[in-house]
């Protein structure tokens, strides 16, 4: 994956027999499919575009129907294939909303002007995210909630927090 591309879904099989596929979607805003003209396949280097025909809902899958797909082989070939679009086509965020692509490899420090590491990895629990922190020797799971995480600066790179009791 480029750094100018972001991942919104992966194609997991095919649907039906006239070419449609079925997709797993991978981001928050479902109805972004229905606003593109346009998206990218890419597996194992194989980059193309493809534009979208048709778009409908089947349980918590989306069904894409791509123009030149046609019968049931075309769509069975690009199963595992990643569904991307151009950064400058994703979503705009409101206030104190981050992508995760944006809040991964943050530096985190307390209040109080500690470093605790980096943000490596967030687990998306249901109730409120999980900022998964590293540093050479220790691992901190932040609660992402107000009360803990203070302040992101996405232009710094850097994000402040204050420690409750029990978190460390």
């Amino acid at each position: 994956m480029t750094s100018d591309m972001i991942i919104i879904g992966e194609i997991i099989r095919h649907q039906g027999n006239k070419g449609e596929v079925r997709v797993k979607p991978l981001t928050d805003f479902l109805e972004r499919f229905e606003q593109l003209d346009s998206v990218y396949l890419i597996k194992n280097g194989d980059k193309k575009e493809v534009y979208i025909e048709d778009v409908w809902y089947h349980k918590q899958f989306i069904i894409l129907k791509f123009e030149g797909f046609d019968e049931i082989g075309q769509a069975i070939g690009h199963k595992g294939y990643l569904i991307q679009i151009a950064e400058e086509d994703k979503v705009e965020l409101s206030a104190d909303n981050y992508y995760i692509e944006d809040v991964i490899g943050l530096e985190v420090y307390t209040d109080k002007g500690e470093y605790l590491g980096i943000v490596n990895e967030i687990l998306e629990t249901g109730a409120n995210d999980v900022y998964i922190v590293k540093d050479e020797e220790t691992e901190l799971l932040l609660p992402a909630i107000k009360d803990v995480i203070l302040d992101i600066d996405l232009s710094t790179e850097r994000m402040k927090v204050k420690l409750l009791p029990g978190l460390r």
